[in-house]
């Protein structure tokens, strides 16, 4: 009788299943939202903090106007940018179809996939400009600088894989829906 009154207990009414659905709809518990919040304020404290001390921490003053001006608005469209994904994720569909939402989902997505990936190349590639605009370069400097190279590569290619990814199970879905 203990384990017949333990597992009525345990079960979950159609009442309970709807409370935690509402409960995952709210923004701040919502658990893809929930990641997508961390890493936003993740990244932007670590821009932020970047965009305040390179010119005195990385000698910013001995380095060209030039270098200075790309990295400062590098840094600062990276964190426009987190902000931006932030806010289209957390953005709710209200559409009367379905597959219309979907669509226009796959239609923003498709642009962010492409903003992300160009502002971390952006990012990327003004860094190494303001690291390497005073350095004089020898044999192994060009080593190290081509080892960074292939490890910003790598993570181009995986960030576009896993853009790749989410597009595709989100085209995948409206196929479904349209019955393809």
């Amino acid at each position: 009788m203990d384990t017949l009154k333990s597992a009525w207990k345990g079960m979950e009414t159609e009442h309970t299943q709807q409370e935690k659905l509402r409960g995952m709809l709210l923004e701040r518990r919502h658990p893809v939202l929930k990641d997508i919040r961390w890493q936003m304020i993740i990244e932007v404290i670590i821009f932020s903090v970047l965009l305040l001390v390179y010119y005195d921490f990385f000698d910013g003053d001995r380095k060209p106007l030039y270098a200075n001006l790309l990295l400062a608005g590098s840094l600062l469209f990276a964190v426009l940018h987190s902000i931006g994904g932030y806010l289209l994720a957390r953005r709710k569909i209200y559409d009367a179809n379905l597959s219309q939402s979907l669509m226009r989902s796959l239609s923003a997505m498709r642009r962010f996939a492409f903003m992300s990936i160009s502002s971390r190349a952006a990012t990327a590639v003004c860094l190494l400009l303001f690291f390497t605009a005073a350095i004089s370069f020898n044999t192994g400097k060009y080593i190290i600088l081509a080892g960074i190279a292939v490890i910003f590569l790598i993570q181009m290619w995986i960030l576009i894989r896993m853009w790749r990814n989410r597009i595709r199970r989100l085209e995948d879905s409206v196929r479904s829906l349209q019955g393809q």
